[in-house]
């Protein structure tokens, strides 16, 4: 049996060393300087649902930003350091929305992340 890993420290590294934007994992800090991307777990059982989401100032950037770290996963979630990767795929196309506390753009998706420690 091989023990549960929790992926989102291994996802922030991931997107820290691949993509020009502060990247957070499970929540925006109070502070937060935008453009940001928000790694979070929302579930699954045997997989990983991670939730991506992208605010900015402007509508337009949170969606180029999230869009490219979805790219980005999908393509090279094989080269996330400490989790096997068995497959990664969007389970959503991005959604743009505004964030109520803020009333910043951001835009978000799931993402479905098979790995050996789920």
């Amino acid at each position: 049996m091989i023990d549960y890993v929790d992926p989102i420290p291994h996802l922030v590294d991931f997107f820290s060393s691949r993509i020009e934007i502060n990247v957070y994992g499970n929540s925006f800090p109070l502070t937060h300087v935008l453009p940001a991307l928000l790694v979070k777990n929302a579930g699954g059982n045997g997989f990983t649902r991670v939730q991506l989401i992208c605010r900015a100032e402007v509508d337009f950037e949170a969606m180029n930003g999230l869009i490219q770290a979805m790219n980005l996963l999908e393509r090279d979630a094989w080269q996330i350091h400490s989790l096997r990767v068995i497959w990664c795929e969007r389970e959503s196309n991005p959604f743009p929305t505004v964030d109520q506390d803020t009333k910043k753009p951001e835009a978000w998706c799931y993402m479905r992340l098979e790995h050996a420690e789920a």
